[in-house]
């Protein structure tokens, strides 16, 4: 299993292909952070100059999530896309083309994209997995497409067995005002 901590003297001329197991401690993943099977697998291709890095791979593995509608829980298997651009903050540091990489893609990718920082020429990839990790996740989970949920009435999974509940519909709250707009209005003395 290789570090999430990588050295830019590490990587060749042409490039690093990566790869490492990830596990909910390198995330430093808490209670109601995004919960997965086993480990995450990660692989990349990193690039590097002098003061920069990009990093391009995926991050892949199963998601343990909970259906908004049944609130089942149901396995999700992820491929989530990477890519990162990590430079050094030092104000001295000179801007070197990157190797491997064409120098417009290097120009575009410094300018219009957030960065990570690389600090004593080492960079950590963990928190930037974090990141794409938890917003991967969709704000409402379903576990199927057609998902019938839960019976208003009794809370039965509707996916698993209908209820026979259908014809007890729970009585309106305005039940009182049509109750009062059938009856006669009463003569006030």
């Amino acid at each position: 299993m290789a570090s999430l901590d990588i050295s830019l003297h590490d990587i060749p001329f042409d490039g690093l292909d990566y790869a490492s197991q990830v596990t909910r401690m390198d995330l430093d993943l808490r209670e109601g952070d995004p919960e997965f099977l086993g480990e995450l697998e990660f692989t990349a291709t990193i690039h590097a100059a002098e003061h920069e890095a990009w990093v391009d791979g995926d991050l892949r593995g199963v998601l343990l999530q909970e259906c908004v509608r049944c609130l089942g829980v149901f396995k999700n298997v992820a491929n989530i896309p990477v890519a990162a651009y990590y430079r050094s903050h030092d104000a001295s540091a000179t801007k070197e083309k990157p190797k491997g990489r064409k120098a417009k893609d290097s120009e575009q990718q410094g300018e219009e994209t957030d960065s990570y920082p690389i600090l004593n020429d080492r960079f950590h990839v963990a928190e930037m997995l974090r990141e794409l990790l938890i917003l991967s996740i969709p704000i409402q989970p379903l576990c199927q497409e057609h998902c019938q949920g839960l019976c208003q009435v009794c809370g039965q999974n509707l996916n698993q067995r209908q209820c026979g509940c259908d014809s007890l519909m729970p009585e309106s709250p305005f039940a009182v005002l049509r109750d009062k707009l059938k009856s006669p209005p009463t003569s006030q003395r």
